[in-house]
């Protein structure tokens, strides 16, 4: 591949963005602070998130963390330089970005390597999947420092690996290898070292062999389980279904089915 191709593959969206053959590209770029998020930040990520999903021919993001660790979870020098005012406005945006990961139409994939803590797990039980080195770990570890989940891992952690496990994460502050945070539904895919990039393009080809609006639907539905009783979800699940036999890619599937 000559130069000239490689940068028609690659464009860069936003500060934190760049797009290579259909994917998104988001990476957190504070090594430095083990990429904890800080308010400005979060606003590029909201940023990159917009730019990703109006660029045609986008079908996914992998969302990273740039260096040796994931993230560290937020960045504590605000709160300590401005007080609870700024903390606040810090936890506004993280809900904002972990709302709109999950409401996302593309399917977002978090690829982690060293340290996910705190703030850090908030963000991956957001993501569709999560790819992780082997050599990763993962803990809440807000109790560490006599802090309290303010992202959702008192909501999300609990539904994903069950309360009794969720309370030992949270009130022990411990943190887990990527292994066992496979086995107890955190991680999709542990990975030997030197395959995370290359891993996380197959879960992604995976995850991306519908059209994009079907995807959307999809994940439409998933989302609206958390918020709907058992009778509701499954006429939403109907109602979504019957929006959707109209949809130009459906017919077109079925068609090519039919004729196969």
């Amino acid at each position: 591949m000559t130069q000239t191709q490689a940068q028609t593959k690659s464009r860069t969206l936003t500060r934190i963005c760049r797009v290579e053959n259909g994917i998104a590209w988001i990476t957190m770029d504070r090594p430095d602070k083990a990429n904890a998020v800080s308010t400005a930040l979060l606003a590029d990520i909201l940023e990159a998130l917009d730019a990703a999903e109006r660029t045609p021919g986008v079908n996914a993001v992998v969302f990273s963390g740039e260096g040796r660790h994931f993230c560290a979870g937020a960045d504590l020098s605000e709160f300590l330089a401005e007080g609870a005012s700024a903390f606040r406005r810090l936890l506004n945006a993280f809900r904002e970005v972990c709302t709109r990961f999950e409401k996302s139409p593309l399917p977002i994939i978090a690829m982690a390597q060293g340290a996910a803590r705190a703030g850090g797990l908030e963000l991956m039980l957001c993501c569709d999947a999560v790819v992780a080195d082997e050599g990763a770990t993962i803990g809440d570890a807000h109790m560490l420092r006599n802090l309290l989940p303010g992202g959702g891992n008192s909501v999300r952690l609990p539904r994903t690996i069950g309360h009794q496990r969720a309370k030992w994460m949270i009130l022990s502050g411990q943190s887990i290898s990527a292994k066992q945070a496979q086995d107890w539904g955190i991680v999709t895919r542990c990975v030997a070292q030197g395959s995370l990039r290359s891993e996380t393009l197959s879960v992604v080809a995976e995850m991306t062999v519908g059209h994009r609006d079907t995807i959307a639907r999809a994940k439409s539905l998933l989302v609206a389980v958390d918020k709907l009783g058992f009778e509701e979800a499954l006429q939403n699940e109907i109602v979504h279904l019957e929006q959707h036999s109209t949809s130009q890619a459906l017919r077109k599937s079925l068609a090519g089915f039919l004729r196969a």
